[in-house]
């Protein structure tokens, strides 16, 4: 693939920052609604927060990460940060990881949980609501620091050795 124009590249890194952002906003609220819906004692209140996780899920989920995912091939592909970098493979594995488990296990987990409460009688939820948003939040806040550090070298590129000590200069006299 060519390199991006800097208009094009642009486009794509605000859109990929945009949406990584929303995924992890989208993250972070399902964690917040999940131990709402896990702590509290009153049915309602569970009712409103699992269906509230149920309706976002189900309609953000998806759009977003195929977003990020998108322009992060993109921006793989048409930047000097390509598949050859050890922390863009990474992150790739990780995000594409993370959209797979969005895809066909968080939203029918939460659909699932959705359907069985009441909101006259509480229910016992499965830990999973909320050890999902904590594992994909994790994904997406170290996802951001590969970015920003950039850690590691070149896909099979050799170790340099350390340079040798300096002898320490010596006069003449």
């Amino acid at each position: 693939m060519r390199k991006l124009r800097r208009p094009a590249y642009r486009a794509f890194v605000i859109a990929h920052v945009a949406s990584s952002v929303a995924w992890l906003g989208l993250s972070l609220s399902l964690l917040v609604l999940g131990v709402r819906a896990v702590t509290t004692t009153d049915p309602a209140v569970q009712f409103a927060a699992g269906t509230a996780m149920d309706a976002l899920a189900s309609t953000l989920a998806v759009p977003i990460g195929a977003l990020a995912v998108a322009t992060g091939v993109v921006l793989m592909f048409g930047t000097r940060w390509g598949p050859s970098h050890k922390w863009v493979l990474v992150k790739l594995i990780a995000t594409v990881a993370a959209f797979a488990a969005t895809v066909f296990a968080l939203r029918p987990g939460l659909a699932a949980t959705a359907e069985l409460l009441d909101p006259e009688a509480l229910q016992t939820l499965d830990d999973q609501v909320i050890a999902a948003p904590i594992v994909s939040s994790a994904i997406y806040l170290g996802a951001v620091i590969l970015s920003y550090v950039k850690p590691w070298g070149r896909v099979g590129a050799a170790r340099r050795a350390p340079a040798p000590a300096r002898a320490p200069a010596r006069s003449a006299r």
